[in-house]
């Protein structure tokens, strides 16, 4: 019986202290993102870098309605 409760202290006291500063160690500094960078947002006052992707016309005519149909529903003006 003493045994068994010095097991449990042991293990208590094992778990106890690696939870120390569990959530501590975890953290680190990631700063603002910058509002302003054009690398990561594109020129806000210029259209979509997309749009300026040309792609050939089928025979049908179809590939281009359908591209058309996309742009105007990502893109609206």
């Amino acid at each position: 019986m003493k045994r068994n409760f010095l097991y449990i202290l042991a293990l208590t006291f094992v778990l106890g202290l690696s939870q120390c500063g569990y959530m501590g160690h975890n953290s680190k500094d990631i700063g603002g993102f910058e509002v302003e960078a054009d690398k990561v947002w594109g020129d806000k006052k210029a259209p979509a870098r997309q749009l300026a992707q040309k792609y050939e016309d089928d025979a049908t005519g179809k590939t281009a309605e359908r591209i058309e149909k996309i742009r105007t529903k990502l893109y609206p003006k």
